[in-house]
């Protein structure tokens, strides 16, 4: 199963979030649902560093991906959030639709 975790700072901002394991929906190669939590965190972050030129540290390594979301101004910090609530809402969908092979955990 892949498990996200999604930590929010007390303002309820996402700070930084985990996705870790594999989905074991299928093959490697034809695992759709792995797929797509794949898609769904790497364009999420690409976005913000791409578009609005915000560097993520991040790791990312075979079943694993860690971001922490570096101190930003508040019309910049609201821009990746929106990138970053969009990428919750998707993975909170994906876990609906496949719940034995996707866990979200999102402390808010």
């Amino acid at each position: 199963m892949i498990q996200v975790n999604i930590h929010r700072d007390w303002q309820g901002h996402i700070d930084s979030f985990r996705a870790a394991g594999h989905s074991l929906f299928a093959e490697n190669g034809n695992d759709i649902v792995c797929a797509a939590v794949s898609i769904l965190v790497q364009n999420c972050v690409n976005s913000i560093e791409t578009l609005l030129h915000v560097t993520i540290p991040a790791v990312s390594k075979d079943g694993l991906v860690e971001c922490k979301i570096p101190p930003l101004d508040d019309s910049l910090a609201k821009q990746v959030q929106l990138l970053l609530e969009s990428m919750a809402y998707g993975l909170r969908t994906l876990a609906e639709s496949y719940p034995k092979h996707v866990s979200v955990v999102d402390n808010d």
